[in-house]
Formats: structure tokens, sequence, C-alpha cells
């Protein structure tokens, strides 16, 4: 019995001294992980480009948002999201077409975001308060190259916009089964820029658009390996040295503790 007490405290011992070595593991890679404040050192560039995250979005995980500013200082932001699929099938792993909102402001509320943190603009996660920003300039040819890289996005969801007013207002319903079938075909053509939580979301999105005209994020976007918002723009910045790194009005204690804690 004596042995038996033993052997079991000694397994007891093992798992608590496991268990503290991976919280300390954990601790301190949200540590090195966390970005201070930093000025970019680009050169280049009367535009800017922002990336960013809403540290507490998406229920915790973070939700990412590209803001492009031009040389009056006027922003433009792109916010990308689910649309065709519930947060069950979401959440089950199925792709949809994705909703892509824009929003524009004048120089003024551009400067007044980016002190304050909150966005006041109509679409999807477009009224909300952003946390943590990367930045960079850009040059006016930049400008429009992540410009260009809204289309896709926003063709995809003009066309099932069009296909789904059809199955809605369609009363046969032999027609109405071919939109409805027309419309799953569409949520999983590979060849449109799909909504899938897991692979495709707002995060990604937004790397990718910032991409087109950022080697080190191209060749992150190409490696990356987190699956949340905050744990990718955290990652990010800590490889991209060059990029400026700030944060957006006033966090509160739970926005601080996910920046922190959330690192995956």
């Amino acid at each position: 019995m004596w042995m038996k007490n033993h052997k079991t405290r000694r397994s007891i011992s093992r798992i608590k001294y496991s268990v503290f070595v991976l919280a300390a593991i954990y601790l301190c890679q949200c540590i090195s992980t966390l970005p201070a404040p930093r000025a970019s050192s680009f050169s280049d560039g009367d535009c800017m480009l922002y990336y960013m995250v809403n540290a507490n979005g998406m229920k915790g995980l973070g939700h990412s948002i590209l803001l492009l500013v031009d040389k009056e200082g006027c922003g433009m932001v792109f916010s990308f999201n689910g649309m065709q699929r519930s947060l069950r099938e979401c959440l089950s792993g199925k792709s949809g077409i994705g909703k892509f909102s824009t929003g524009v402001m004048t120089a003024d509320e551009t400067a007044q975001f980016l002190q304050s943190g909150d966005l006041h603009l109509d679409g999807d996660q477009l009224t909300d308060n952003y946390d943590m920003a990367l930045y960079r300039p850009i040059t006016e040819a930049e400008y429009q190259t992540v410009l260009e890289q809204a289309a896709p996005y926003l063709e995809a969801e003009e066309d099932f916009s069009v296909l789904y007013e059809k199955w809605a207002t369609e009363e046969d319903d032999a027609k109405k089964a071919e939109y409805q079938q027309a419309l799953e075909e569409m949520g999983a053509d590979e060849n449109l820029p799909l909504y899938q939580i897991y692979t495709d979301n707002c995060d990604h999105a937004a790397r990718r658009m910032a991409a087109a005209v950022d080697q080190e994020l191209q060749e992150y976007n190409d490696s990356a390996w987190r699956i949340t918002p905050n744990g990718n723009l955290k990652a990010f910045a800590s490889k991209a040295e060059k990029w400026g790194v700030m944060t957006l009005g006033k966090q509160s204690l739970t926005e601080r503790v996910l920046m922190f804690l959330i690192v995956f």
C-alpha cells in the first residue's frame, strides 16, 4: 500500500511539474511575441498601409481589417467575413461566398480613427473598436495595386447576390432548385475567393491583399501556421522589423489580456 501511494504521489508531482513547465514556456512565448510600439523604417511612399486587428472580435479570436490611406490622408477600409453559410456551417468547415465590406473616411475621420481605434462605418465589422496595427508607407502605384486586390471579392459577392435574389423570388420549384444548386456550386468553386473560417478568413484576406506590395508578408503567408488574427499579427510583427507597430486608443483589460495570451 505504501509503495502504491508513493507511486501515486510521484505521478501527481510529475504531472504538476509538466503543467508548470508548459505554462512557463507558453508565458515566455506570450511575452516574446507581444510587439512593442515602434516607427516604420520604410522611407518611400506618400500613402499608408495598415494591417489592423480588433483583439476581442470573433469571440476573442480577433478580427482583421486592412486600411489604405491615400496621399491626402483619406482612408479606405476592407473587411472580409462569412455570408453564405451559417455560423454552424462555418464551424463545420464549409466554404462559401464571403461578405467583403468596404468603407471610406475623410482625412479628419481617418486621423481620428487612428487615434481612438473607434470605427463608425456601415458594413460588416466596420462599426467596432480596433486595438493594434502594423503599418508602412507605400507609393501611389502600390496603393492602386492593393486596391485592385479587392476586385475578385467584390465581383464574387455581386454575382452571388444576383443569383440569391433570383432564388429568393423564384416561385417555380424546378427553377428554384436550379438556382439553389448554382448557389451551392458557387460556394465550392475554388476559382473564387471563398470564405472558409479556418483557412480563408478575414485575416487571410487582409494579409493576402497587403502582400501584393510587400515581399516579407508574402513570405510569411507562405509559411504562416497561426490560426487566429491576433496570433498572426503578433507573429508577423516579430519578423517584419521594418513595419511600424501602433496601438489605437485605450485598450480594455479584456483586450490587453487577449492580445497578450493569444499566440496561436
